[in-house]
């Protein structure tokens, strides 16, 4: 089970595992920053271009829900500071079935605490440090009015990471992550984006805990006032498809959200900002809470 907080590569509080009678917690770093390539999500730098990325989240927990979308503890708080940038390059050649190939590293920064007043003086923690950095490889192609590209991407466990911890902001795991992203205009003004990914986590080999294949789809429409202003709504799905595993033993687990909010924008050829808020109106599993986030690019 994983939480759904993130930022490129960002955060989650802490999911709760259940065995038998007693609770444990399973904190780390999201294999997946859901909910950020919300706006031209197919686009991919042309072939010479170097593009730096910002990605910035504050993520306000006020809740935990359990599989039936009830709050498992009362009083809940909880505030995660997750940042991240991501290093894209695009080789002027060779290229793969006609399209340009990129390579990426994405290197993520988190700091934040949780509070679960039920859990007594164990119920209380705060980290900061490096998470699980992501290296990786796109092929890209495009056109007038679509553009899309496939992704592959490995992370490596080596953010901080405490087994004791209630929130971490590594993982601890091995995770091998597959997407594909498109962006297609059906009218001039009209962007439809998104990027549905698959992400397989290895066992955690400090807790035997292994969390079970997610698939997320990151979605966005937008409306484009002008060469440089877009506005629109953005948010995100999240489904397990498979139960999470303690001991080699399926213990269910499995986490479902979504998110949706406003999201504005301005961008040049050479740089851009992105605005967004988003909230959870659906959550089990996972916690539950509100979404800022501020990203940004720049393109060398």
């Amino acid at each position: 089970m994983k939480c759904s907080a993130n930022s490129h590569l960002v955060v989650c509080a802490g999911a709760l595992l259940f065995a038998g009678d007693s609770i444990a917690l399973e904190g780390g770093t999201s294999s997946y920053p859901a909910g950020i390539v919300t706006v031209m999500s197919g686009a991919v730098g042309a072939p010479g271009e170097t593009h730096l990325y910002t990605y910035n989240k504050l993520i306000d927990i006020g809740s935990i829900q359990d599989g039936r979308g009830d709050k498992v503890f009362p009083k809940v708080k909880g505030k995660i500071h997750a940042h991240a940038v991501r290093l894209v390059h695009t080789f002027d050649g060779p290229t793969l079935l006609g399209g340009n190939i990129s390579l990426q590293i994405a290197v993520p920064y988190v700091q934040g605490h949780l509070d679960i007043p039920a859990l007594g003086p164990f119920g209380r923690d705060s980290t900061r440090g490096m998470a699980d950095p992501m290296f990786g490889a796109l092929v890209s192609w495009q056109s007038p009015t679509y553009l899309h590209n496939i992704e592959v991407d490995y992370i490596a466990p080596w953010g901080k990471y405490d087994e004791k911890a209630l929130v971490n902001p590594g993982d601890n795991s091995n995770v091998i992550y597959v997407a594909y992203a498109f962006t297609w205009f059906p009218f001039s003004q009209v962007e439809i984006s998104s990027k549905i990914s698959t992400n397989y986590s290895f066992e955690n080999s400090k807790t035997d805990y292994q969390s079970g294949l997610q698939v997320v789809a990151d979605y966005g429409l937008n409306y484009r006032f002008s060469n440089n202003w877009l506005a629109g709504v953005g948010g995100y799905f999240s489904t397990q498809l498979n139960d999470d595993q303690l001991h080699g033993k399926d213990i269910g687990n499995r986490t479902r959200s979504i998110k949706i909010g406003p999201q504005v924008g301005y961008a040049q050829r050479d740089w851009g900002v992105f605005v967004a808020y988003q909230n959870d109106v659906y959550a089990r599993n996972t916690t539950q809470g509100d979404t800022i986030m501020l990203n940004g690019f720049l393109k060398f």
